[in-house]
């Protein structure tokens, strides 16, 4: 059911996400890995001090929070440094699993013994699958273009569902608020 207000923002909020992270997917990754690089980071330092005023005050070693803290600074770091790899692994991993899928249906295909449309069909699937990851290698951010497009398409199914379902969600709010305003009624007569 549509939530009623909450719809009409979401949709727009999510058009509009839709539409900033389909035309700026490289300032996209680069945030999402200075982001959670920073917290790495702040993580890994919050430990590292922690250990230190731990072992001042109390005495107490604990070596597991000290390698913690290190090593969550070293791969918030790295997180930082390589923002641009990251996208270039997004699209290499990507890419390889959906050519490795598409020579899969084309070999699984080839154990039937009819060669009928289906069988061409699944022959043309795999293709696809196979041209879609050599693509998805070769365009940078193609990922997260396309997810900006898929927020921006829920984004506007969101919008426009609100208009569609509005008198609907309206006659559903309108009982209950009437049946409310019954019972309310109801208990202040009682205490009368």
């Amino acid at each position: 059911m549509v939530k009623g207000k909450s719809s009409f923002i979401s949709g727009i909020v999510f058009s509009f996400l839709g539409l900033f992270v389909f035309l700026n997917p490289d300032m996209i990754v680069k945030f999402i890995s200075y982001f959670i690089g920073g917290v790495l980071i702040a993580l890994g330092l919050y430990k590292t001090v922690n250990y230190y005023i731990q072992d001042k005050r109390n005495g107490i070693v604990n070596t597991n929070e000290l390698g913690f803290g290190v090593t969550m600074v070293v791969l918030g770091i790295l997180l930082v440094c390589l923002a641009g790899t990251i996208e270039f692994l997004t699209r290499i991993i990507i890419g390889a699993w959906l050519i490795v899928a598409g020579l899969s249906r084309i070999s699984n295909t080839f154990y039937t013994t009819n060669r009928d449309s289906k069988f061409y069909a699944l022959i043309i699937v795999g293709l696809l699958f196979i041209s879609g990851g050599l693509y998805t290698i070769i365009d940078s951010n193609l990922p997260f273009k396309i997810l900006g497009i898929f927020m921006m398409i829920y984004g506007i199914m969101d919008f426009v569902s609100y208009f569609v379902y509005k008198d609907e969600f309206n006659s559903i709010r309108e009982p209950k608020i009437k049946e409310a305003e019954l019972i309310e009624e109801k208990k202040e007569n009682e205490d009368k």
